[in-house]
């Protein structure tokens, strides 16, 4: 029915309130009876008259909606609206959009006035904060005359899914970072190369300056001039990720949980990792294993681990470290490096599995990474006011102090860490990569 997709304006209330008060005087002015009524005749009339114009024009507007198929995670996007108007008036408009709940956003997107014969495109900005399928309904427009008395609502179908997946956004940004001349400015380490590089590459002839070491001699006498041995970096070299799906990787900073976290600098290093010519491989796991993907450099590698990435969910139950170290025995056959992303609270944590994390470092390179509590730190720099502030200031300082520990102890047993905000998860783990390639660390 039409009278239901009618709409009275604040501006509509306002006169007709106007026109009551006035009535209301009447009692002691008679006059302003009349000019009461006069008010209300005029303002309805003027209703009608605007609602007779807005269905005349309302499929002279037209509105759609532009987003892509995969929507990064954790990364601020935009819905693209495109808004026409062929009529020869000008419209004010109001947006509704029926967004996916995972959202939570049921506010109007825009208020806007269109003019007459001009198409309009604004951009609204969202982040997603969890992988899934994301539905987008209906679009609901509330068409507005140029009384601003009335308006019409026209709903347009624009049903569409997308997908919101591991942030190719992020891992497109650190991968043109990592190689570019301006690559310190982001915070990625220029770390100097130690010792010869170890893989033959080609035989190249002799130039001033080069390592008379790597003189080929048997190839010198053939050809009868100085030859020498190219060498380059270690390349095929095995890259495990290691993702624990435990309860602790459920806790969320600024909308993301750790587990998020983990899984979009996984993406971003992995990329890196293949342009790089080494091969990276992928382990998820909790009380059981349930992802393993083989080290290779194939070229759906990365669209492998996308799609599985794309799938992992915490179960709220207590990692098991023995399964992990028996799987990696048994499926990992060459020594590797494998980042394991964890986060030990207490002590107690590290204590039962320290002994699978010595084994599992002794058959390979291990780094460890766990997450700083930036909640924690932000409430041991708060000035305390008060007993109350004071006693939170020191049971954060004694939380904070016991995984600083954690990351001590693993560091004196022979493994490596990083202990990095979740922000600054992606360079930091970057950062070490690269040193290890720089070090030739096997």
């Amino acid at each position: 029915m039409i009278v239901k997709r009618i709409y009275l304006k604040s501006s509509f209330y306002s006169v007709f309130g106007f026109a009551i008060f006035l009535m209301a005087l009447s009692y002691i002015w008679s006059l302003l009876f009349s000019i009461s009524l006069a008010l209300l005749l005029i303002l309805i009339i003027a209703s009608i008259v605007e609602v007779i114009l807005l269905l005349k024009i309302e499929d002279q507007i037209e509105i759609s909606r532009t987003i892509v198929d995969q929507i990064s995670l954790g990364d601020v996007q935009e819905i693209e609206y495109q808004i026409a108007n062929d009529a020869n008036t000008d419209v004010q408009i109001e947006v509704y959009d029926e967004l996916p709940y995972q959202l939570q956003i049921r506010s109007k997107l825009i208020q806007s006035t269109l003019e007459k014969r001009t198409v309009k495109e604004v951009f609204y900005p969202f982040k997603p904060t969890k992988r899934g399928l994301y539905e987008f309904g209906k679009i609901v427009l509330l068409i507005g005359g140029p009384l601003r008395l009335t308006q019409i609502k026209k709903d347009f179908l624009a049903y569409q899914d997308a997908k919101v997946i591991p942030s190719i956004l992020q891992m497109k940004r650190y991968a043109i970072q990592i190689f570019s001349q301006t690559a310190s400015m982001y915070g990625i380490r220029n770390i100097r190369t130690l010792g010869e590089n170890d893989e033959f590459e080609h035989i190249r002839s002799y130039q001033q300056g080069d390592n008379i070491k790597s003189i080929n001699w048997k190839a010198t006498s053939r050809r009868g001039k100085l030859l020498v041995n190219q060498f380059q970096d270690t390349r095929s070299q095995m890259i495990y990720f290691l993702i624990d799906k435990g309860r602790n990787m459920e806790m969320p900073f600024e909308g993301l949980s750790l587990l998020d976290y983990s899984i979009n600098s996984t993406l971003v290093i992995a990329n890196i990792v293949l342009q790089k010519y080494d091969k990276p491989g992928l382990i998820t796991f909790s009380d059981t294993i349930d992802t393993f993907i083989k080290a290779n450099n194939n070229a759906r590698q990365l669209d492998w681990i996308i799609q599985q990435l794309y799938k992992e969910e915490t179960n709220f139950k207590e990692p098991n470290y023995e399964h992990l170290y028996y799987t990696c025995r048994s499926k990992i056959n060459r020594r590797s490096i494998i980042f394991l992303f964890s986060n030990f609270e207490t002590k107690y944590d590290l204590d039962r599995n320290i002994d699978y994390l010595k084994m599992l470092a002794k058959k390979h390179l291990l780094i460890v990474i766990s997450f700083k509590n930036t909640e924690l730190l932000n409430a041991i720099n708060k000035e305390a006011k008060n007993i109350e502030e004071i006693y939170h200031q020191t049971i954060a300082k004694d939380l904070h102090y016991e995984k600083e520990k954690i990351m001590k102890d693993l560091r004196h047993y022979g493994i490596q860490t990083i202990f990095t905000s979740p922000q600054d998860l992606s360079i930091n783990l970057i950062n070490k990569y690269l040193e290890i390639k720089a070090k030739q660390m096997k």
